[in-house]
């Protein structure tokens, strides 16, 4: 038994070893500006841990807080569009897929996002802490390039669940005079918010 035991340990402790050539660590750096009902601008430092698969394939994790100002409510004024927003941290979690070949490489990060703070902007009546925008679930494909052995650029595209109240206000009839109304509607959102985002990593 105790023969069999130390088979088992030194098998396991053989294949770390050799395992250890396979994986691979990075931090990064994504900055990210919204478009649509995106936000104003993210920025979200992270370390990922990927294990090499073989063939160009690679499987990893990754974790790292994001500072962002989200979408807070999207307003359509009488045809014209404008957004408001708050302040957020949150981590995000995720796995990473990956390919890559030479200089050109494609990863795919999904995960969950964890909402930590939320705050009003500073012009905003309410004030105080409020509910995250951010909190859900989230997916970044990525598209970069490889430069030297260290260093490495992405462009991708940030897709997050985000909760967003949808303003819509409409005037009727002529100003200062009894034909003149003004509506608004008012519906709460959980969708997939875009942003554009560029990343910078250092592997080690």
């Amino acid at each position: 038994m105790k023969k069999i035991t130390s088979i088992l340990v030194l098998s396991l402790i053989s294949f770390a070893l050799l395992a250890q050539n396979r994986f691979s660590y990075s931090v990064e750096v994504a900055a990210g500006a919204g478009i649509g009902k995106g936000p104003l601008f993210t920025i979200t430092p992270e370390f990922v841990a990927q294990y090499d698969l073989g063939r160009g394939f690679n499987f990893g994790a990754g974790a790292g807080m994001r500072i962002s100002k989200p979408c807070l409510q999207y307003i359509t004024n009488n045809g014209n569009k404008s957004r408001s927003f708050c302040n957020e941290q949150d981590v995000p979690l995720f796995l990473r897929f990956g390919y890559g070949k030479e200089k050109l490489f494609a990863n795919l990060d999904a995960g969950y996002s964890i909402g930590v703070l939320s705050y009003y902007s500073a012009n905003w009546i309410p004030g105080g802490k409020k509910k995250p925008c951010y909190n859900g679930f989230f997916v970044e494909p990525q598209l970069g390039w490889r430069i030297g052995r260290r260093s490495a650029l992405s462009l991708g595209l940030l897709l997050q669940q985000s909760a967003i109240v949808n303003r819509v206000t409409t005037d009727s009839g002529t100003p200062d005079t009894p034909s003149y109304s003004t509506r608004t509607d008012v519906q709460g959102q959980n969708v997939f918010t875009p942003a554009i985002t560029l990343r910078y990593g250092f592997l080690f």
